[in-house]
């Protein structure tokens, strides 16, 4: 049994072993890009478009840090940026035909990442620990 202490430190471990599954996932699927790339194109694939701030909000990134992780995604060809027809001060994103080719790749490595993170893990443990990450992470919001 873990002590409370113990607790970030799982975290961290999580956090670094999840990030060498998701990179490892990658190069096995021959998907381009970084993990964290990946929000952005799981949040378009579910949203279609979304402007540079509506995207910011889903990811839980800074506009800045978006609009690079997005430029990056352009150089490699997955998304592209457009202006709101309504207001040409708002950008938008919206994934490119490459992308949408890889709908089935990326599917597929969701589906991997889902199956390790909870292999072994009840359906009541899974939402146990859904609620109890959901709690914490509130507990460091501003």
């Amino acid at each position: 049994m873990y002590g409370e202490d113990q607790f970030i430190i799982l975290l961290a471990k999580l956090k670094d072993r999840a990030y060498e599954f998701i990179q490892a996932e990658l190069k096995r699927l021959d998907i381009e890009g970084a993990p964290s790339h990946g929000a952005i194109l799981v949040a378009l694939l579910q949203y279609k478009q979304l402007s540079l701030t509506q995207l910011s909000k889903i990811i839980d990134k800074k506009k800045s840090s978006t609009t690079e992780l997005v430029d990056k995604l352009i150089k490699i060809g997955y998304v592209e940026k457009t202006i709101d027809a309504h207001d040409q001060r708002i950008k938008l994103v919206q994934l490119t035909k490459k992308s949408m080719v890889l709908k089935s790749k990326f599917a597929q490595f969701t589906q991997n990442l889902t199956d390790k993170t909870f292999h072994g893990v009840s359906e009541k443990e899974k939402q146990q620990t859904i609620v109890v990450m959901d709690k914490i992470l509130k507990n460091f919001e501003d």
